[in-house]
């Protein structure tokens, strides 16, 4: 952009993630103004404390002319504000960044589907394949899978994803030109090879300072729909990210782990304040139904999971307690008057087949009485496990086939 200079000094001047640069942008517009008011003009404006006048009077526009002409000779593209790749998820957070720093093909990311998944870098096997697994169904069903880069979960993440030749996001805590971490050498390439993408705000030779994590945090939060927390103890960076998450009106959601593992406190606590608990990847994809971008329908990704899902040999689950199905004459008179529905005119087996249903929620469908009613039961007389119950209910959701109501029950219904 021909202002792309400005809007690197007004990022030197307030620094990576600083609250102000909303004001300026806001309240004074381009970039360049700012940086031909004179002590007095800042001062007047009202946005800025003594000491940030003097660091934006001191802000050299040389330090922005080198960033750019690093940015120009590594063949890295710099996106402000005012460009049209600019991500529009990240134009209503606090501290927009003023520019970020892109190695690959911002394009088109505004109309895909960005989930975040993040984890700690001391992960176990089990975080390892959480990551992986839920990584690659997501790809697999049309998503982008963004994450931070670091060894561990985030890893894991970004493999998982480009396993299933997926698109991947990697955000940095420093400079494009700083090969941290060393161990993601590799892996960054394999990103930008699958034509996926790298990004940071921090300059050219910007080191990983520690406050910088949470600066960059709040970027792996603002470019997702939602953020997956796979394995976090109870202090770590991934509720960091989980928190900007919250304050950014994005979804969180967590993958429970044992009460006596000190690696899953941070996600099983997450859980108890009101995260999404993940059993499988439908369990994320289900909060999207009706919002998925035009290059992802019900379809496509019932049958890519599915697909994904063949390549994987399922841990063997507890099978649910058998519930007997309740007669009419059982009902509350209340809860019927209340509750009662015209039945849906249902597809048969053909109609069903057609569409691509899987056996397993065929065998749900038809367990489906005239009332709304638990997965647990349902899951009892269709013969399925908790979690195949679960995936076959995401799965006719996503049909049209049945509706989900208040207190975790289901009713069937037709599509449209």
């Amino acid at each position: 952009m021909a202002d792309g200079l400005y809007w690197i000094w007004l990022q030197e001047a307030l620094g990576a993630g600083s609250i102000k640069a909303d004001r300026v942008i806001r309240e004074i517009g381009a970039p360049e103004k700012l940086y031909r008011m004179s002590e007095e003009e800042l001062r007047a404006t009202g946005i800025f404390a003594p000491k940030e006048i003097e660091r934006i009077r001191s802000a050299d526009l040389r330090k922005a002319e080198e960033n750019l002409r690093l940015s120009r000779r590594c063949g890295c593209a710099v996106i402000t504000p005012d460009s049209p790749d600019y991500p529009e998820a990240l134009t209503n957070i606090d501290g927009m960044p003023c520019v970020l720093y892109v190695l690959g093909d911002l394009r088109g990311l505004r109309e895909e589907l960005v989930l975040t998944l993040v984890g700690t870098r001391t992960s176990t096997d089990y975080g390892e394949q959480c990551a992986r697994r839920l990584a690659y169904d997501l790809a697999s069903a049309g998503c982008t899978v963004a994450s931070g880069l670091a060894v561990g979960v985030d890893y894991a993440a970004h493999d998982g994803a480009l396993a299933a030749n997926g698109r991947s996001v990697g955000l940095l805590a420093c400079g494009l030109d700083i090969d941290y971490p060393s161990e993601s050498r590799g892996l960054k390439r394999r990103i930008l090879d699958e034509g996926g993408v790298l990004m940071t705000e921090f300059p050219f030779g910007e080191r990983p300072q520690r406050y910088n994590f949470n600066i960059r945090n709040r970027l792996l939060a603002g470019i997702s729909a939602g953020v997956v927390v796979v394995q976090a103890p109870e202090q770590s960076g991934a509720l960091n990210t989980a928190r900007h998450a919250l304050d950014q009106n994005r979804d969180v959601f967590a993958v429970p782990g044992e009460i006596f593992d000190p690696s899953m406190t941070g996600c099983n606590r997450l859980i108890k304040d009101g995260a999404k608990l993940v059993l499988n990847v439908y369990s994320i994809l289900e909060e999207y139904i009706g919002r998925f971008p035009a290059g992802i329908d019900a379809h496509t990704v019932v049958r890519k999971i599915r697909s994904a899902g063949q390549d994987v040999n399922p841990q063997p689950l507890n099978g649910p307690r058998k519930v007997p199905r309740p007669s009419m004459g059982e009902a509350l008179p209340l809860m019927v008057a209340q509750e009662a529905v015209p039945p849906a005119e249902r597809p048969g087996e053909a109609a069903l087949g057609e569409l691509g249903v899987s056996e397993e929620a065929r065998s749900l469908y038809a367990a489906l009485g005239d009332l709304p009613e638990g997965a647990e039961p349902l899951a009892g007389r269709a013969g399925l496990t908790a979690a195949q119950a679960l995936a076959a209910l995401t799965e006719l959701e996503l049909f049209g086939l049945v509706r989900a109501l208040p207190g975790g029950r289901y009713l069937a219904g037709a599509p449209e």
